[in-house]
């Protein structure tokens, strides 16, 4: 410390870096109160000895009080940079469109609860969907023959998801009432998202399928099914023959019109 700050004081701050991990200090400086945030409570990141770091954890945490005393600590966390390269996604393609959550469930019957992910991964389309169902089903054949990763005898992983932007929105507009009374349903429930209730969603369930969808003023806009069995097929033939409709599985590619 020179004559200056020995008289006068120093306003810099003594900061002491810890890495959180180990608990080993892993550098001290002296720093102007304008070289820190004026709070740590907010996520923060530093760059020292040529590598970032997050904080953790900081002691005192407002400015307020480590300029009165000048010293402050700092717990640090080291940020590990991720390889794209080693990503692996479990689906070769997701929706673009996310629905819409909040509000009351409109079905109170029973619930079902599906992943973001899932959202419209099995789902009925408009014959006049064509060709764009074309375009989107030659990108997931693209990502299965070129960036699929077999992990065991059961799954499979993917390196590059497709987002099906081409495709857009169902705006199927059938007739609900139509729809329960051609699979014999009586009960009806409503969709959960991570937990949130998709607005206007209904659910409905036969001995073998559930579904989920969405509807506006008794039409349906979106109709999908959630889980299904091999005795699914004729279920989903009635209903692309009676609506006029096309049933695609994103999943596996496949397509089953009128």
């Amino acid at each position: 410390m020179g004559l200056f700050d020995k008289i006068f004081g120093s306003d810099k701050i003594r900061v002491q870096f810890i890495d959180n991990s180990t608990g080993e200090t892993i550098g001290v400086s002296d720093m102007m109160p304008d070289q820190l945030p004026e709070t740590f409570s907010v996520p923060t990141t530093l760059h020292v000895q040529e590598k970032e770091w997050s904080v953790d954890e900081a002691i005192p945490e407002h400015s307020a009080h480590f300029i009165k005393t000048k010293k402050l600590v700092l717990k640090l966390r080291k940020i590990e940079k991720i390889n794209l390269q080693d990503v692996l996604f479990t689906l070769p393609t997701i929706s673009n469109e996310i629905p819409v959550t909040g509000g009351k469930c409109l079905h109170n019957d029973f619930e079902i609860s599906i992943h973001e992910d899932d959202w419209r991964q099995r789902e009925f389309l408009k014959t006049s969907s064509f060709p764009l169902i074309d375009i989107e089903v030659a990108k997931i054949k693209d990502v299965w023959e070129n960036d699929s990763k077999k992990v065991d005898d059961k799954f499979t992983a993917f390196t590059k998801c497709h987002v099906r932007s081409t495709i857009g929105e169902p705006a199927l507009s059938i007739d609900f009432g139509e729809l329960k009374k051609l699979l014999n349903v009586k009960k009806i429930g409503c969709l959960k998202i991570n937990d949130d209730f998709v607005l206007n969603s209904f659910s409905l369930q036969t001995q073998d399928t559930t579904y989920y969808g969405t509807q506006t003023n008794g039409q349906v806009d979106q109709l999908c099914i959630a889980n299904w069995n091999e005795k699914t097929g004729s279920e989903i033939r009635r209903i692309t023959n009676h609506f006029t409709l096309v049933f695609v599985n994103w999943y596996d590619c496949e397509i089953l019109t009128s």
